[in-house]
């Protein structure tokens, strides 16, 4: 959960649930009649998603609002669209659910990344992209995510504070549309939906990458899909569909949910499925899909070891295989969790849950919404998303360290020695060799090499602004790298926003497309 105080950013801990303004759950119990302060009207300047129009507070009249402060790139805040739309579903247009977004990173405050954002996470409310972050600080917002709630007659009636906060919600409505029954108004808002104005392709949002000697696999993420194919990309497998869910079973009858991580193992391929807070595996020869670990729901634990399949994880997003034992990097809790593939047991690894950046032992270390992993030897490599930095734990020593990043909100563009390159929001990496380790520095549109002999980081293609481009790599545009892999002398890059995948050539130094051919 992210906390903003005046105009400095600061964590709070992840999923503390506060009650201001005397708690809106309480003063519903009470059915008080004290007069709530009245909601602020939006500023007519910003930019909105999901709409055919700009709103105002007159189209919410009659309706139960909630408001949601949110920034795209925090974990907890993806966590709550889920609830939202759960809402959504239930009350329909007797609610109306309004996305604030308050951008923490600079690459945030782009209106087109943003489109493709709400696309991505399958919002179908109004978004307003509060770019100054003026709108919160009207409302006294100070963490990511809040969530206010405005009475039908346009009283503001208080707020909460991270996740987990559905049932306060479900409760809330269901007193206020009673007591307000006589001026509910279920005219539906002007929506209209970004996903429906973006170009079909073949690839959508493609998360993650991993290789093997025969092949290399795609998160096709967007279309809730896996994609096997070739060295030479010549597609041979689709698993799963275009429409999400979770199911297991054959390639065409399997469904996933927003994968992301992948890694090959001798007989398969494990996939971390996010939006399913679960672990699938595909068996590449009988052609089936499994889940080994999660139930399907999002879940948090904080104990030491489970039954893999009996509880629910919190979305994983990175994978990274060492014999019998499968790390993750669980995002949703800020930890990295190991799963033992003979045992059939899971459970927290390295972190202690907290979200932050320190190092030291396995249970005295912090992550921050780890998002990317790559192992090499006893070295495992951890790109930490939220803190902008690149982590690494040594499996032997059991020791957590640093190699580059300092803080939850320490993030730029800087290349030089380790200790003051600065990344921004990175959410992959790949290590060549011992000495060579590649980062997506994904909210900087840029591929980077930690050249961990030198002690230094270097950008090596993306020019740190958002456009789609190839040729000399210095000067080849990329949008949001997401995910990256080794295939021989070359680096395979997931470009999220531009849908496709790019091959990064180390001798040549040249970005070229890696097409794909059905």
């Amino acid at each position: 959960m992210l906390n903003l105080k005046k105009q400095n950013l600061i964590y709070f801990a992840a999923f503390l649930i506060l009650l201001i303004l005397t708690g809106f759950n309480t003063a519903c119990e009470a059915e008080t009649e004290t007069e709530n302060p009245p909601a602020i009207e939006f500023d007519p300047a910003l930019p909105w998603l999901n709409v055919s129009r700009p709103l105002t507070l007159d189209d919410l009249k009659g309706k139960v609002v909630i408001l949601d402060f949110w920034t795209y790139g925090c974990i907890n805040c993806i966590h709550v669209l889920e609830d939202l739309k759960r809402l959504g579903h239930k009350y329909g247009n007797k609610i109306a659910i309004i996305g604030v977004h308050t951008p923490k990173f600079d690459n945030e405050k782009n209106i087109d990344t943003l489109r493709r954002i709400v696309v991505r996470y399958d919002v179908d409310h109004p978004v307003v992209n509060d770019v100054d972050s003026m709108l919160g600080r009207l409302y006294g917002m100070r963490a990511w995510p809040t969530q206010y709630v405005i009475d039908p007659e346009g009283g503001v009636l208080g707020k909460v504070v991270g996740e987990d906060n559905y049932d306060i919600f479900d409760s809330t409505i269901k007193k206020l549309l009673k007591k307000h029954a006589a001026v509910i108004d279920k005219t539906p808002l002007p929506i209209a939906l970004e996903k429906d104005k973006l170009e079909k392709s073949l690839l959508a949002a493609p998360g993650k990458i991993a290789v093997s000697d025969q092949y290399v696999a795609i998160s096709d993420s967007l279309h809730h899909r896996i994609i096997l194919a070739t060295h030479d990309g010549k597609i041979k497998k689709i698993i799963g569909g275009k429409a999400s869910g979770f199911s297991n079973g054959s390639y065409a009858r399997a469904r996933f949910k927003s994968p992301q991580g992948l890694v090959f193992s001798d007989t398969g391929l494990y996939v971390a499925d996010t939006g399913n807070h679960s672990i699938r595996f595909i068996d590449l020869t009988a052609e089936k899909v499994s889940t080994v670990a999660g139930n399907g729901k999002n879940e948090v634990h904080r104990g030491t070891q489970y039954a893999a399949k009996k509880i629910g994880l919190r979305s994983p997003w990175g994978l990274a295989l060492k014999e019998s034992q499968l790390y993750i990097a669980m995002a949703g809790i800020h930890q990295i969790w190991r799963l033992d593939l003979d045992k059939k047991t899971i459970g927290p690894y390295a972190g202690s849950g907290r979200e932050g950046i320190s190092d030291g032992s396995l249970k005295r270390s912090s992550f921050s919404q780890p998002s990317g992993l790559s192992l090499i030897g006893d070295l495992l490599y951890v790109a930490d998303a939220e803190d902008s930095a690149l982590r690494r734990i040594d499996i032997r020593k059991q020791q957590v360290e640093t190699l580059a990043g300092t803080g939850l909100f320490d993030f730029g563009d800087r290349d030089g020695p380790l200790h003051q390159a600065e990344l921004q929001h990175v959410l992959g990496v790949a290590a060549m060799d011992r000495n060579r380790i590649f980062i997506a520095d994904t909210y900087n549109h840029k591929l980077k090499l930690a050249d961990l002999k030198k002690r230094t980081i270097t950008t090596v293609a993306g020019t740190g602004k958002p456009g789609s481009g190839d040729g000399v790599a210095l000067n080849a545009a990329m949008n949001e790298p997401g995910g990256i892999a080794v295939l021989g002398e070359s680096i395979l890059i997931a470009d999220t926003n531009n849908n496709r995948i790019m091959l990064y050539h180390l001798n040549s130094r040249r970005l070229s497309e890696w097409k794909l051919d059905k």
